[in-house]
């Protein structure tokens, strides 16, 4: 493993407004990277698992999963399966109260933007009760995972217009805990 990857920075995503905020820690973004590079020049995706802030107003993404293997993958498309996510989902709320935040995916040597159907997928996935996350996060990994990278963030509140996070610069994860869970 590259020295750098060892010491991956955690991201931090704002809303201009400051009313939502993502928090991707350092480990979550090396495995979206390494999965990412496993594709290599197809989309790949998956779910995104965590917590929010004890006020609501940050999402904190502690796991990605894998693609499921009933995933359609092509060169600048994705279709997320659903084999074996309730599974892991259910195993993830039960050994650590996690639960669904939203969806990831990588746009192999282009840039992090997404796609008119990015968007309506994850205002579907806003309005739709069984997943309960109206206001569900999209990361979106673009460009060369072994390279010169880029992710995106963007919240898409139930019936409302896809917010996109501008990151923060990069911060220690103490850090972070401290400012949003307090110094417990």
């Amino acid at each position: 493993m590259c020295p750098l990857w060892k010491r991956m920075p955690a991201l931090e995503f704002r809303s201009a407004d400051a009313r939502f905020r993502v928090y991707v820690p350092g480990a979550t973004v090396r495995r979206l990277l390494h999965l990412c590079r496993s594709s290599g020049t197809m989309e790949t995706g998956g779910i995104l698992v965590g917590g929010y802030s004890a006020t609501l107003d940050c999402a904190r993404v502690r796991a990605a999963s894998d693609p499921p293997t009933d995933s359609v993958r092509g060169p600048s498309s994705f279709q997320r399966g659903t084999r074996g996510l309730q599974v892991w989902l259910e195993r993830r709320w039960a050994s650590r109260g996690e639960h669904y935040l939203g969806e990831w995916h990588f746009h192999p040597y282009a840039a992090p933007v997404p796609s008119g159907t990015d968007l309506q997928q994850l205002g579907r996935i806003a309005r739709t009760a069984d997943y309960r996350c109206p206001e569900p996060i999209l990361l979106i990994v673009g460009g060369d995972p072994a390279g010169a990278w880029l992710i995106s963030a963007h919240v898409v509140p139930s019936g409302q217009a896809a917010v996109p996070l501008q990151r923060l610069p990069d911060l220690a994860e103490s850090d972070f805990v401290r400012r949003s869970y307090g110094s417990d």
